[in-house]
């Protein structure tokens, strides 16, 4: 019984300071309550937080106002070298834009996150990696993320671009060969999964900061 109780507490604890997922804003929310400060004491806290970790606070606030502030902050794990087992480089960048939406005893944080992964020295799309933010990564979207990536560099792109038949298929063939000697080896999910606990670690630790600044 006893363990059951030391439990409650700390899933409830937990549960308290924990930012929530929104794939809508490809990033993460969280909102206080906090009755015994003003919207200006609010708004105090939070320009004294962003002094206080921002190197330069001025150029990173995009927006300044009594009921709402950004700032954009970057990763300090970012941008993240990952070696493949085939001794490919690929790049993992992230940024992320804080948004604060001030009210009356009331926070609203928002950190939307951007970021791009590239493979080989060729940038992939940006906002398509929701598994390494959501802590997801898994084989299934490691095979998806360097397939992506093999048929995106330059030098095989030009071969696959309009192209139906054989080539085509052999350019598929190139990459399915490619992807499922990387998974056999396991080398590199270990890798990007480390990252994930990196960029979430590192999450955690700016909500922890910005709690402990408004006394959460």
């Amino acid at each position: 019984m006893r363990l059951l109780f030391l439990f409650i507490i700390f899933f409830n604890s937990f549960s308290s300071i924990s930012q929530e997922l929104s794939k809508n804003l490809y990033g993460f929310t969280k909102s206080y309550t906090l009755e015994s400060l003003s919207k200006n004491q609010i708004y105090s806290l939070v320009k004294e937080w962003i002094g206080q970790n921002l190197e330069y606070p001025l150029d990173a606030t995009k927006f300044d106002d009594d009921s709402k502030i950004i700032v954009e902050r970057n990763f300090k794990m970012s941008p993240k070298l990952i070696q493949t087992a085939q001794n490919t480089t690929s790049n993992y960048k992230v940024s992320s834009s804080l948004n604060f939406f001030i009210s009356e005893n009331r926070l609203l944080l928002e950190m939307r996150l951007n970021d791009i992964y590239s493979f080989d020295g060729k940038k992939g799309e940006p906002k398509t990696n929701w598994e390494i933010i959501s802590s997801q990564v898994d084989e299934t979207f490691i095979r998806n993320l360097l397939t992506r990536g093999f048929m995106n560099v330059k030098q095989f792109s030009r071969y696959s671009i309009g192209k139906q038949g054989a080539e085509g298929d052999v350019m598929k063939k190139k990459a399915i060969k490619y992807v499922e000697k990387e998974i056999k080896k396991g080398v590199y999910i270990k890798r990007m999964i480390k990252v994930s606990e990196q960029l979430n670690n590192e999450i955690k630790e700016v909500f922890f900061s910005i709690e402990e600044k408004i006394g959460v």
